[in-house]
């Protein structure tokens, strides 16, 4: 199970325009969930139309989000996050699930995660780990992340250890 904050949707279904991988994780048997609030988050046009599109599919299911009470808690115990992020934690916190996955790119709200003990992953996390079941290959690992780092998100490959993919 991964439940999606709107970030790494966005650089998935807009800034880089691969909605395919996305489909690919089901090749993993991924359940892939975007918390009603998260979904409000994704409103430009071509996000909005690729999101559409994988939920009539069926490769994501839109969720209700979490209990009141969790996310109240969590509001106050880290107010630095946004309601999406809150919101995402909130729902994986309750599931207690170890083979959940939240989908965070922002370090706040990842650090936060990594603090309750629950898995994380971004956007690149998930494209590697496709490329690592070989579900993708070196070469679409690569352009992929070509256009990562021309786009408006701040991926460091090179802070990370993974320059080579965007050479």
């Amino acid at each position: 199970m991964r439940i999606f904050n709107a970030s790494p949707l966005i650089l998935i279904l807009e800034e880089i325009n691969e909605p395919d991988l996305l489909e690919k994780l089901f090749q993993l048997d991924e359940v892939l969930f975007v918390p009603e609030r998260v979904n409000l988050e994704v409103s430009s046009q071509k996000a909005r139309a690729n999101l559409e599109k994988l939920l009539k599919m069926g490769n994501l299911k839109i969720c209700k989000n979490c209990n009141k009470d969790t996310f109240n808690f969590f509001q106050r115990r880290f107010p630095m996050l946004d309601d999406g992020e809150l919101t995402v934690i909130s729902l994986a916190y309750e599931y207690k699930d170890k083979s959940c996955f939240v989908i965070i790119d922002e370090e706040r709200g990842r650090e936060v995660a990594k603090k309750l003990s629950l898995n994380v992953r971004g956007a690149f996390g998930l494209i590697l780990e496709l490329y690592n079941k070989q579900i993708i290959d070196k070469e679409r690992l690569c352009s992929t992340c070509r256009k990562i780092d021309k786009s408006n998100f701040h991926i460091n490959f090179k802070e990370i250890g993974y320059e080579w993919v965007v050479k």
